[in-house]
């Protein structure tokens, strides 16, 4: 067997890296210049464009738009996806599991067929596209990674520990607020980060879902399709920046927690 060197791996891991950050490092070098024009060398570093930005009421309203359909994801995705975590950590059946497979699947299909699904819901319910059907589905396919990390720190959580407020004489439902949730807290917090930090990058189930309303994904493909300056791709780093941190701050939480662990050796059973 031939053995690859090391300096051609090297090379090959460097031009991988290279090919996918490359654009990113470009939007970010062009959202900070002065100049009105996309010609290189830029012409001097400013904050014109992101100042243009924000005095675009179109884009204030996109952003306002998609922190809203975001945190209201997390909430309604975190609601859900720890309720049947519950369900699928204590009760060990065949219907469980099925849940818990089928449960899965919106994670597997693509965008595309998730949005024109929509399409034929809203057209045979008569709904309208707008706030509730974005939501509803950023919260179809965010569920079920907010379950995934819920239910792994739930199979490392000691069951004893609920087990033994319950003999002190706590209720069910006090055992569970007192001890159980305070205990995984972390893990749902990391769990509603992923999904918020999702839903506010999410584009293709939004066209199809938010009629006339437009989130910040939507506002920068319009804007796009009309002028290329500048402010497009401040509007990208905007865009690039706010899930990335969540995402750090999720990861972050679940280390902490315990709850990326979990996950991650879920993943590779």
């Amino acid at each position: 067997m031939t053995r690859i060197s090391i300096p051609w791996l090297a090379i090959a891991s460097s031009a991988i890296l290279l090919f996918l950050f490359a654009p990113l490092v470009v939007a970010t070098v062009y959202a900070f210049n002065s100049g009105s024009s996309l010609s290189w060398p830029i012409q001097g570093f400013s904050l014109r464009w992101f100042e243009k930005m924000f005095a675009d009421r179109a884009f204030r309203e996109s952003i306002i738009l998609s922190l809203q359909a975001a945190l209201a994801t997390a909430v309604l995705a975190t609601v859900i996806g720890t309720m049947a975590a519950f369900a699928f950590s204590r009760y060990r059946t065949r219907t469980a599991s099925s849940s818990q497979a089928l449960g899965r699947l919106p994670a597997m299909l693509p965008p595309l067929f998730i949005g024109i699904g929509f399409v034929v819901l809203m057209r045979l319910a008569a709904l309208s596209p707008g706030f509730i059907m974005i939501v509803a589905g950023h919260t179809i396919v965010a569920l079920p990674w907010v379950i995934l990390v819920v239910l792994a720190r739930l199979r490392t959580y000691d069951i004893e520990l609920e087990e033994a407020a319950r003999d002190l004489g706590a209720s069910p439902r006090r055992a569970l607020t007192k001890v159980t949730l305070p205990i995984i807290a972390p893990a749902l917090v990391g769990a509603a980060l992923l999904a918020f930090a999702w839903s506010f990058d999410e584009t293709l189930i939004t066209i199809f879902t938010s009629g006339t309303k437009a989130t910040v994904p939507m506002f920068i493909l319009g804007k796009l399709r009309r002028l290329i300056d500048p402010s497009g791709n401040a509007v990208a780093i905007i865009l690039l920046l706010i899930p990335w941190i969540t995402f750090a701050v999720a990861a972050i939480v679940l280390r902490r927690s315990g709850g990326l662990t979990a996950v991650l050796g879920q993943r590779t059973r």
